[in-house]
């Protein structure tokens, strides 16, 4: 479970996890599907099809079979929602850990949690590059620059560019923030925020993927209250989301 944690943390702070929930199955490694699909990641992807199909299949299923677990009422609208929300937390995580898997070393990375503490980080085993690679070749990035850590404008409008279809999901999913049981609307809001905030850092911070996510205490604070506070007259026609708030 504890690496499962440590790779996947947005997936694991964005719902409540009881025991035997299908969270809580695949983070101690009982989910048959996600443990196939983690082995098929030993091959990359060869496209950005590729890479939305694993996002998808792990991410994007995982968080919808939570919340359906969760919340047996959920309409057809807020499993789809919740969907897209588990493929934006699957590619951010993926864009956080990139060179983490392509050299088996941990990043030096500490997002901050809720409490304002840190993710620790284990050494990772596959030595993988998940990168799609046609984007790979069309923004002219080696692999030798994710396994030496070699910061450069190709490689930078590379997350860029991850990030930017990333936010576009996590936006659309924004409106389960509103429609989710009082229970669990507010972690699926922290979650969405935090993870805006971790996109707009990949598209503008020049060490882009290798940054260090981290909020001031301003931020922190204008995180807390937009978790808090968010109101909208019509909760279904879609919204924003980033270290500034949800917005429809």
């Amino acid at each position: 479970m504890s690496s499962f944690k440590n790779r996947h943390p947005l997936l694991m702070r964005a719902l409540p996890n009881p025991q035997d929930s299908p969270l809580d199955r695949t983070a101690r490694g009982q989910n048959h599907l996600w443990k196939a699909d983690s082995i098929k990641l030993n091959a990359g992807h060869d496209d950005y099809a590729q890479l939305m199909h694993s996002a998808r299949s792990m991410g994007g299923k995982l968080i919808r079979d939570q919340l359906h677990y969760l919340w047996p009422q959920a309409s057809e609208h807020d499993l789809a929602l919740a969907k897209g929300l588990g493929v934006a937390l699957w590619l951010t995580e993926m864009l956080l850990f990139v060179r983490e898997d392509a050299t088996g070393t941990p990043p030096h990375i500490n997002p901050p949690t809720e409490a304002g503490g840190a993710y620790s980080t284990t050494p990772a085993t596959r030595g993988v590059i998940l990168l799609p690679r046609d984007l790979m070749r069309q923004y002219l990035v080696e692999p030798s620059q994710l396994l030496q850590g070699q910061h450069d404008f190709a490689l930078r409008r590379l997350s860029e560019h991850v990030a930017k279809q990333s936010m576009k999901i996590l936006q659309g999913s924004a409106p389960l923030g509103l429609s989710a049981p009082l229970r669990l609307r507010y972690r699926l809001r922290w979650t969405m925020l935090y993870t805006g905030f971790i996109l707009q850092e990949m598209q503008r911070d020049p060490h882009a993927p290798f940054i260090r996510p981290s909020l001031s205490f301003k931020d922190r604070l204008l995180l807390l209250k937009n978790t808090l506070f968010i109101s909208s007259s019509s909760p279904r026609n879609g919204g924003s989301c980033g270290s500034g708030g949800c917005s429809n």
